[in-house]
């Protein structure tokens, strides 16, 4: 893959601002870690010395390892990154209602957000978004309410339908949702501290099969049941399914909304094995279609998140080391966009709107073209 021509370079340390509460418009405040460039003598960055910011909102901990080698990377070359656990998880505050990922609050939180962070002393204003999955949904959906500050998206493997791309693909309910929903349960606040109601749910994960065979269910007959919220979210993919009012909530499907789309720098990226590749491609097409800002897709060959795996095997098929990015080409990759559209440096040259991986012949003949 190309690498940057000109890129901002790691002269900062980094500064850790812990468990920072950030206000919503309702007085709901969530938790966010937000990592700022200082220098050797340990000053952080200031009104004098101001820098864009780097936005990740998830359900998954803001404290989760899988951070640990992102965020230096962009401080050191003078970005801010953010990362904000959603409402009602983890550290942040809420009712402790979850709904998996059709909450309908998170196009206004997502909105505070930015416009929060943009009035910050240091922060120059420009604000970009990143994350997989459900933080990539978290992306669009804040995109649906056009936050002035919004400056840039880096959405990776993401639905924008959950009816169609993630709960009832072709019809049916896709079940691994009931398992990914129990994981969601495991920390969710109905449950808490509550050891009890944990184990439930751990039994219920690892006998799985056994519950897939007792359906249909109904309410109060699954480990669910101690997560009151996220039982009615496993129920309404289950019951749901007729395309009904209730899946065509901004929060349950926005492409019927997409005329509200920011109208943004976007880079849409996902694998050909992942159960989003579909979904994402559509983005792209929508996006290209609608906004003046340029939009760009990458499709390699990654399962979900596979961006910054380090393999290149998917199942018995190899695909190739030219295949693998890892953080080693994803975060320069990433760094080039943001740089470019929140900084203003220099975009590459020969840099293609459409980036593909071509799979070869049996002596792995495999490729990235630039379409």
């Amino acid at each position: 893959m190309p690498t940057s021509q000109q890129s901002s370079q790691p002269t900062y340390g980094v500064h850790l601002l812990r468990d920072v509460m950030i206000p919503m418009r309702d007085g709901v405040r969530l938790a966010t870690d937000i990592y700022l460039p200082c220098h050797g003598d340990g000053t952080v960055v200031d009104g004098k010395e101001k820098v864009p910011a780097l936005l990740v909102r998830t359900s998954y901990d803001k404290t989760a390892p899988e951070w640990d080698d992102v965020f230096p990377y962009y401080v050191r070359r003078g970005y801010a990154f953010v990362i904000q656990d959603l409402r009602s998880r983890f550290r942040s505050e809420g009712d402790g209602s979850y709904f998996h990922t059709v909450n309908p609050w998170e196009g206004d939180d997502g909105f505070d957000t930015v416009e929060w962070l943009a009035t910050q002393d240091w922060c120059t204003g420009k604000i970009g978004t990143l994350g997989s999955s459900h933080r990539a949904i978290t992306q669009t959906q804040l995109a649906l309410r056009k936050p002035p500050h919004l400056s840039a998206m880096w959405v990776e493997a993401g639905p924008t339908n959950i009816y169609r791309h993630e709960a009832r693909e072709g019809g049916a309910m896709s079940f691994q949702m009931f398992g990914a929903i129990h994981l969601h349960a495991l920390d969710c606040h109905e449950i808490g501290n509550d050891a009890n109601k944990a184990k439930l749910i751990i039994d219920a994960m690892q006998n799985m099969r056994d519950w897939l065979n007792k359906f249909p269910i109904k309410p109060g007959e699954t480990a669910l049941k101690v997560a009151p919220s996220l039982e009615k979210t496993a129920l309404d993919y289950y019951y749901r399914g007729d395309y009904d009012e209730w899946w065509n909530q901004e929060c349950c499907n926005q492409e019927p909304y997409f005329n509200q789309h920011a109208d943004v720098p976007m880079v849409i990226a996902c694998g050909f094995y992942d159960n989003f590749v579909g979904a994402s491609a559509n983005y792209y097409i929508e996006m290209n279609q609608r906004n003046e800002s340029p939009t760009s897709l990458i499709l390699g060959a990654w399962c979900h998140g596979g961006m910054r795996a380090t393999g290149s095997a998917h199942g018995d098929v190899d695909t190739g080391k030219e295949s693998v990015w890892g953080n080693e080409i994803y975060n320069p990759e990433r760094l080039a966009f943001f740089d470019q559209h929140l900084k203003g440096l220099p975009k590459r040259k020969n840099e293609s709107p459409v980036r593909l991986y071509v799979m070869g012949n049996l002596i792995m003949n495999h490729r990235f073209v630039f379409t």
